[in-house]
């Protein structure tokens, strides 16, 4: 099949991708928790599967680091979109601890309602070749807003196992709806052209020059410290915080996060406004760092409308940080380097989420649910101040 992109098409077919994954993305990262806990599994399995889902993403980030110049990306799509529904087959008919954590690992499904898995490694390298446009903030700042808006709806859909008293027939449902989106994405890809223009010559790092080894190097450290910070404050974390903190059932977390998920939709796509304004790595690190000191204030807060009011705060520019940096990495790389780095960058993002997610679990088995912001808002602020003192020198 020609790789040559359709006319007038661009990232459409991307963005209806992105869309479908994230909604089911969004459904899960809720329902997961509360489905393990219908059934029977407490804490240590809860932490168990988090741990599997993190070290999944990693190792399929590394799969399309080596196995893209070799395999190619419609191919790697095509397989990752199979091992979704293979993951959704099982979680919908067998409730064993070990088939729920082969399926966690091999599926691709995402803790927190957005990605850093091997789906939007490709997409975010192909991302501007695809869109024709001079700004590529613009279109990954679309390309989230779908993302997010997405999440919004599985999250709020989410409460549709509350209603039927969390049965785990209506969690079997769900799984198999995550399946029947894996083909709905396999569909996509066979048809989608453009993928593997510009792919990368030979497999691994060995494509990447050494000024782009330096960059990746830099950069993977830094996004590792994020992604630690950000495991302790995931969708599925902060879901099980409400809970235990204030006492919220799957049906109010629904709309508390449908509303959250939404407000970061408008604020991704925004952040290309202000992006064009005082430049990609300043919007990255300034909205950052305000984001992380509410989350630490919502720790504090002591009542559920003030943590609500923190964490909706937080919402409107947590996310910012996201298109601006996949930009930013547009600038820092070539194009044929481009999905190696994000995903290498994304591979040690995996890598951090996989050391948090023990230290998570650990949290969770010694009832220490209420450190999980502090732990993860000082993280992340740690990692802001680092970048920008990394790359104030060079960009904007």
């Amino acid at each position: 099949m020609s790789d040559r992109q359709p006319k007038g098409r661009g990232p459409l077919p991307i963005y209806v991708a992105k869309g479908a994954r994230v909604f089911v993305s969004g459904l899960l990262s809720i329902s997961l928790p509360f489905y393990l806990r219908s059934i029977g599994y407490g804490p240590f399995v809860q932490g168990l599967v988090l741990v599997a889902i993190l070290a999944g993403n990693a190792l399929s980030n590394m799969a399309v680091t080596y196995l893209d110049a070799r395999v190619g990306r419609r191919r790697l799509l095509q397989m990752f979109s199979l091992l979704m529904v293979a993951a959704g087959a099982v979680l919908a008919v067998d409730e064993a601890v070990a088939a729920i954590l082969l399926a966690c690992l091999a599926g691709n499904i995402s803790s927190s309602g957005t990605e850093a898995g091997p789906f939007q490694s490709i997409e975010a390298g192909v991302i501007p070749d695809l869109s024709g446009e001079g700004s590529s903030v613009k279109a990954f700042g679309r390309y989230n807003m779908i993302g997010y808006s997405a999440a919004a709806l599985g999250q709020l859909a989410s409460s549709g196992p509350g209603i039927f008293g969390d049965s785990a027939a209506s969690f079997h449902a769900v799984f198999a709806g995550f399946a029947a989106v894996g083909m709905i994405l396999f569909a996509v890809y066979t048809r989608l052209g453009g993928l593997d223009a510009g792919r990368a010559a030979r497999p691994g790092l060995a494509n990447l020059g050494p000024q782009a080894r330096k960059e990746l190097l830099r950069l993977s450290g830094l996004f590792s410290l994020d992604s630690f910070g950000g495991v302790f404050v995931t969708t599925y974390l902060l879901s099980i915080w409400f809970s235990s903190t204030y006492g919220l059932q799957l049906e109010s977390l629904g709309a508390i996060f449908f509303v959250a998920s939404l407000v970061t939709a408008a604020s991704t796509y925004g952040a290309a406004v202000i992006a064009t304004r005082i430049g990609n790595l300043r919007t990255m690190v300034y909205t950052h760092i305000i984001s992380n000191t509410l989350l630490i204030l919502m720790g504090l807060a002591g009542t559920l409308p003030l943590a609500l009011l923190f964490f909706f705060l937080r919402q409107t520019m947590s996310q910012m940080d996201v298109p601006t940096r996949q930009a930013l990495m547009t600038e820092m790389f070539q194009k044929e380097e481009r999905v190696q780095a994000y995903a290498v960058t994304n591979t040690l993002r995996s890598a951090g989420s996989f050391v948090g997610g023990p230290a998570s679990a650990v949290f969770l088995g010694l009832g220490a649910v209420s450190a999980l912001p502090f732990a993860g808002g000082v993280a992340k602020v740690c990692y802001d101040l680092l970048t920008f003192a990394s790359y104030r020198e060079r960009y904007r």
